[in-house]
């Protein structure tokens, strides 16, 4: 342990006493940690594990493409609904129509965004809730009103009801008209940024329309669903001409094409840039650390001279390599807490679903440390070993504090510095490539 203490205190000083060196290897290391940990943590919230429903791929919206290529859209009257729902490439359709309430049990009203739900398809998303039920067929059976039952989002539950645990009972007035609630939602459930979701009463009334969710069952790909619902809907436009446009082609997208994907490109391009930022990090680093080690080629002979072990000068060397990476992971951590933050500041607003959760990637930071610290120790441990048998003789009657060395350590050093100068302006320019792609997204 005292040793170790030793090579520590020893490693401090010599870091101490090459600062160009250190904030060099330091900070390559450190923006390429950082970088690449803060976007690629971006692009698993947005493109990866956007949606926390279950299979949220089959979740669909219906678009109608006019004849010009423009996207339309329209509502289903309780007939129409009830067409869709028998489709045999669907599993469930849930019908949803919005409507701002305002709350009348308070001293100030609040406006509240209020979804109300068919509820004869309760696993369409899959989420359980969080704390009491979700909506179920009973809140709105068939021929009757519905329920006065709410479900909370948990945004609302936290500022309207302060996240009472015992929330589930208790009621609010909307609008005058006292409603139960009966569940509060996670935190990811935000299906139409929502404040609470009600029951849907589903008339058979065909001047009333709302708006559906399709999910399609196992199996079903898009373009079956397609085929299988454009006369279907060219059924419905026969019967309510004035909703849709006069030739069209039904198109089922699923949410994750629709409010994710988009950014896809640029995020992907910005990764390039950042992995091209990574590599160069760990190459100049790598370059640093063996120029170093033919550097002190006579100061190991010293220490050879006077009785040092080689496995002791391993050590020491290994020591240094490690302690630059630790300070370059420690630097690159508040790098990508911070830059995670200015990419977030940076995305246009509403660009990425509201239930995508962007927080630090811990499986891709484990990775960029790993690389770090394997460059550091494979390139620390290189020249200890070559040099902690270092030629005594010729060293201590040579001008040995010069660089040069043996004419194999020049040619391997001038090698290695013309291999990492290519390799930096090739990485650089693919780097600045996808920024400038990224930047005029």
């Amino acid at each position: 342990m005292q040793s170790l203490i030793s090579d520590l205190r020893y490693s401090a000083r010599e870091l101490r006493k090459r600062p160009s060196f250190t904030l060099t290897a330091v900070l390559s290391l450190a923006l390429g940690i950082g970088a690449t940990t803060a976007v690629f943590s971006v692009i698993y919230a947005v493109l990866i594990d956007p949606f926390p429903y279950v299979a949220s791929d089959r979740i669909m919206e219906m678009v109608l493409v006019d004849k010009a290529g423009n996207d339309r859209y329209t509502g289903f009257n309780g007939p129409q609904f009830d067409q869709l729902r028998q489709a045999r490439s669907i599993e469930c359709v849930v019908a949803q129509q919005g409507w701002n309430l305002t709350t009348t049990d308070g001293d100030l009203p609040e406006d509240v965004r209020s979804l109300a739900l068919s509820t004869d398809c309760p696993n369409h998303w899959g989420i359980p809730a969080r704390l009491g039920r979700w909506l179920v067929p009973s809140d709105a059976p068939p021929g009757q009103d519905a329920q006065p039952v709410v479900v909370l989002s948990y945004g609302f539950w936290q500022r309207y009801f302060m996240g009472d645990p015992n929330v589930v009972g208790r009621k609010i007035q909307l609008v005058h008209k006292t409603y139960e609630v009966v569940g509060v939602m996670p935190p990811r459930f935000q299906w139409g940024e929502q404040d609470l979701y009600r029951p849907l009463k589903v008339t058979h009334d065909t001047n009333i329309g709302w708006g559906v969710s399709i999910k399609l069952r196992p199996g079903i790909t898009r373009a079956q669903a397609n085929a299988e619902l454009q006369p279907l809907v060219e059924q419905f436009a026969k019967q309510t001409p004035q909703y849709y446009p006069e030739t069209f082609h039904v198109d089922l997208r699923s949410i994750v094409d629709v409010y994710a994907r988009p950014l896809g490109p640029s995020l992907y391009l910005l990764l390039g840039a950042v992995a091209s930022l990574l590599l160069i990090g760990c190459g100049n680093v790598s370059i640093l650390l063996l120029a170093r080690g033919v550097e002190r080629q006579h100061e190991l002979a010293i220490r050879a001279a006077v009785g040092a072990g080689r496995g002791r000068m391993i050590r020491q060397l290994l020591t240094e390599s490690l302690a630059v990476a630790i300070a370059g992971t420690t630097l690159g951590l508040l790098f990508a807490w911070k830059g995670l933050s200015a990419i977030i500041a940076f995305l246009p607003e509403e660009s990425f679903p509201s239930e995508s959760v962007i927080k630090i990637n811990v499986p891709v930071l484990l990775f960029s440390v790993g690389l770090a610290f394997a460059t550091t120790l494979i390139f620390g441990l290189w020249p200890a070993l070559q040099l902690s048998r270092p030629d005594i003789a010729r060293m201590m009657q040579s001008s040995a504090r010069r660089v040069a060395g043996s004419t194999h350590a020049r040619r391997t050093h001038g090698a290695m510095v013309a291999i990492q100068v290519a390799l930096t302006l090739v990485m650089l320019s693919a780097a600045g490539a996808a920024a400038k792609g990224f930047l005029s997204w």
